[in-house]
């Protein structure tokens, strides 16, 4: 019996992951991977950059940038790595993740949440995830990510979510935010609610 994986992307956790099939309904060994390190990294660079343009050495500002993005690069690797290796201790993992086009467009936080958000590499994280299950022979469906956030994972009431903590008005249910969000994205894959991924290509830009 395949076991279904619900992978969600977010900033404070850079994944989060959890597992749920028919025989055992409830969400098991959730997992999370703290996005602290990458955003060390960016606010480090972020600040180099500063200094370098207010000197005036532009020359030396696209050096930075690639050097940051090698850095990110390679943490994202290690994330990608450990996500599969979670995933291979299910029997016949199926992993999940979200559709991903227009996601950030669609943010309403603050301005600077929001420029936060689009230096992260949700995208380029998918796809590393993608390739390293394609080479474990694990599959990968992507799913609508409607409400995924604000919809209670227990009875599927939608309610606008506020803080770290997803508090559902109708059955009250107190549950971490990531982890309602995962659950709702296995959930997804369990209901059919997505498509089947094209195996990638077997270069991977980096």
């Amino acid at each position: 019996m395949n076991q279904k994986l619900g992978i969600d992307l977010g900033e404070r956790n850079v994944a989060t992951a959890v597992a749920i099939s028919k025989q055992n309904p409830k969400p098991m060994k959730g997992k999370f991977w703290s996005g602290a390190k990458i955003r060390e990294i960016r606010g480090k660079y972020a600040h180099i950059r500063r200094n370098l343009q207010r000197k005036k050495r532009l020359d030396l500002v696209k050096q930075i940038g690639h050097k940051e993005k090698t850095i990110v690069n390679q943490q994202l690797h290690i994330i990608a790595n450990e996500i599969i290796a979670y995933a291979k201790q299910f029997e016949k993992p199926v992993i999940a993740m979200e559709k991903l086009d227009g996601i950030r467009e669609n943010m309403n936080g603050s301005a600077k949440l929001n420029r936060r958000l689009h230096t992260w590499s949700f995208q380029k994280l998918q796809q590393y995830i993608e390739y390293k299950a394609n080479l474990e022979g694990i599959p990968i469906v992507y799913v609508n990510p409607k409400n995924t956030s604000k919809r209670c994972y227990r009875c599927r009431h939608v309610a606008q979510v506020n803080g770290r903590e997803f508090r559902c008005p109708k059955c009250g249910l107190v549950y971490n935010r990531d982890l309602n969000a995962t659950i709702n994205i296995a959930h997804a894959l369990k209901r059919g609610d997505g498509g089947a991924v094209n195996p990638l290509n077997s270069q991977m830009k980096s």
